[in-house]
């Protein structure tokens, strides 16, 4: 099923789900000594994860004040200036703040707020591709494109393993603003095998030592920082999380290099606490245990596509039209159950029908909507960027997929919507990750499509002599009554009018799914009370042309662009598109599709985007 295969890609191994919820080692907003370091105490600004600002870590020695990270957030910005001007009215120290990629939400504070600067001699640091970046206000690799922040350029002072210091090593010193120095030298680490990754000394003039590690994959300028016993990943954990992978630099094959660096660096180092750029701290053996995991995630990303803001633009339509569909669907789905529960008790079967009820865990899909809901309202009252919104629409499709167990409803709950939902949620992920769908489109003929599905919506998934023949069988007898009280007979007042081209219309399309959407389309008419609907299939030139024509005008209901939307959208992954008309009292849908002459192959697109645009 397509939702346990997003269990076993997405899911959170036990000891990160345990850390997530806030059990990692370090203290917010408390001063407290870092581990293994010689005397720097560390004052964390974390946050719960949330991609429109990441977390921000002040270090302090008797020399200087380190910061990793300003985020985006202007209340975090005061709080990191406030506790800066603090340690240096009494003591000036030099500060060096050091970006760990240059990712907006990691750096837009600093980039708009210059009242860091006011309170003590300040030098930014960030790694060199990183470092052109921001120079130039580079709008996708910073991806101000997807959050649609302006920004200006931003002068970094110190480019940290540069071509030149990974080309010839050695070591330079570097001035930073204040007065202070620092001694920089590159090194290659031992590792296993072939393995090795880029990494270069940072002596302060404290004595601290910041070994700062190239990792690049989720970014070209990704870096982790270790100081003592702690490293500072940045969003390593996150690289491979859907609409995070695929922006701008992303690169699978170097992430998968650099989680493997991580890994070695991990078991051979005195590392007890990897600090998150989202999140609470994470032991490191939590760590250790989930980097294989993400490095077959990277390996099984090599085909996504670019996650750019035409991409962000569908993920976010599309995350709207599925709120209301889910909603309405898995209501369905919970209203069926419900109903077989009343059925099955008034029968004397109060004990079956109370398990039949609990098939669907309706009070917690209903739970993930509604905040889902309350989120999107957010969205549109500007509190929220369109970023979030699709970020947040991934979350709760996950959180779903974990309850919604679609083999426990088959005998059920009619298949075809079973699989209607299914899709409506993994098709939602393919379109952040840019995957194409799953469905293949093969050679069928449309007219026998069409009369097999018509047949099935008339015929009851049991019929009257195999429930008689159940009789003798408890078990059986048991589950042919539950599958009778289930059947749902929405079309046995509707006058389904069929007029097929004579010949056989054989098209490319994938039949399940197509028989699936247009059962789909159907039941939403039936439910609207229409009863009666033509349907009707002719040949035109390279395409063939499936008519479902009603009375009344366009599409019932009040949300008829987004039902059409959703519709349209359905359609175009079976290979099909898709027009409505209406007109003297007739509504029709029109879909499309081409024929499977290979010779019409070349027209496909045309013909699909002609019907788009009518």
């Amino acid at each position: 099923m397509l939702f346990k295969r997003l269990r076993r890609r997405f899911s959170l191994k036990p000891a990160f789900r345990q850390a997530w919820r806030g059990e990692g080692v370090l203290h917010d907003q408390q001063w407290q000594p870092i581990p293994g370091a010689a005397g720097a105490e560390i004052y964390p600004l974390t946050r719960r994860p949330d991609v429109s600002c990441s977390n921000a870590y002040i270090i302090r020695t008797a020399s200087e004040i380190l910061i990793i990270d300003t985020g985006a957030d202007s209340a975090q910005m005061a709080e990191i200036v406030e506790r800066v001007r603090d340690e240096t009215v009494t003591l000036p120290r030099p500060v060096l703040l050091v970006i760990t990629h240059c990712h907006l939400d990691h750096c837009f504070a600093i980039i708009r707020d210059e009242a860091l600067r006011a309170v003590a001699p300040l030098t930014i640091a960030a790694q060199e591709d990183g470092a052109r970046a921001l120079a130039s206000a580079d709008k996708a690799l910073t991806v101000s494109d997807l959050f649609h922040w302006e920004i200006k350029p931003l002068a970094v002072d110190l480019h940290l393993l540069n071509a030149a210091d990974r080309a010839h090593g050695g070591i330079r010193t570097v001035e930073l603003a204040g007065g202070g120095r620092a001694v920089l030298s590159m090194k290659v680490p031992g590792t296993a095998g072939d393995l090795s990754f880029s990494c270069q000394t940072v002596l302060l003039g404290s004595g601290e030592r910041l070994e700062v590690y190239h990792v690049p994959g989720h970014t070209p300028d990704s870096i982790c920082i270790r100081i003592g016993e702690c490293l500072f990943i940045g969003d390593l954990l996150f690289a491979t999380a859907p609409g995070i992978a695929g922006i701008a630099g992303w690169d699978p094959s170097a992430l998968s290099a650099s989680l493997e660096g991580v890994r070695w660096l991990l078991e051979s180092e005195p590392i007890c606490l990897c600090c998150s750029g989202h999140g609470r701290a994470v032991p490191a053996a939590a760590v250790a245990e989930m980097l294989p995991k993400l490095q077959r995630e990277a390996a099984a990303m090599a085909g996504i596509g670019v996650f750019d803001p035409e991409r962000l633009r569908r993920s976010r339509e599309e995350a709207i039209d599925l709120l209301a569909e889910a909603n309405r669907l898995f209501s369905v789905i919970a209203g069926r159950l419900y109903s077989l529960a009343y059925a099955l008790e008034e029968l004397g079967e109060a004990e079956e029908g109370q398990r039949y009820q609990n098939l669907i865990e309706a009070d917690r899909i209903d739970e993930f909507l509604v905040d889902f809901g309350r989120f999107a309202g957010e969205f549109s009252e500007g509190k929220k960027i369109e970023l979030q919104l699709v970020l947040k629409a991934v979350q709760i499709i996950q959180r779903i997929g974990q309850v919604f167990a679609q083999d426990r409803l088959d005998h059920v709950v009619d298949a075809s919507l079973l699989r209607r939902a299914d899709r409506l949620l993994s098709d939602f992920m393919d379109t952040v990750c840019c995957y194409p769908s799953e469905g293949r489109c093969r050679s069928v003929d449309l007219n026998t499509l069409i009369s097999d599905l018509v047949k099935g919506l008339h015929v009851p998934p049991l019929s009257d002599e195999a429930f008689i023949e159940a009789a003798d069988d408890d078990d059986a007898y048991r589950e042919a009554l539950v599958a009778r009280l289930a059947y749902l007979p929405l079309f046995e007042e509707t006058c389904l009018d069929v007029s097929l081209c004579e010949s056989p219309l054989p098209v490319m399309t994938d039949a399940e799914r197509l028989s699936d959407a247009l059962t789909g389309v159907l039941e939403d008419l039936v439910s609207a009370g229409v009863t009666d609907i033509r349907l009707t299939t002719s040949l035109s030139g390279c395409s063939v042309l499936l008519g479902i024509a009603y009375p009344g005008c366009a599409l019932p209901g009040t949300k008829t662009g987004e039902r059409l939307r959703l519709y349209r959208r359905e359609f175009l992954r079976c290979g099909a598109g898709l027009a409505s008309r209406d007109g003297n009292g007739v509504s029709e849908l029109c879909i499309a599709l081409n024929t499977a002459d290979a010779l019409a192959i070349s027209s496909q697109e045309n013909d699909r985007s002609g019907w788009d645009r009518a």
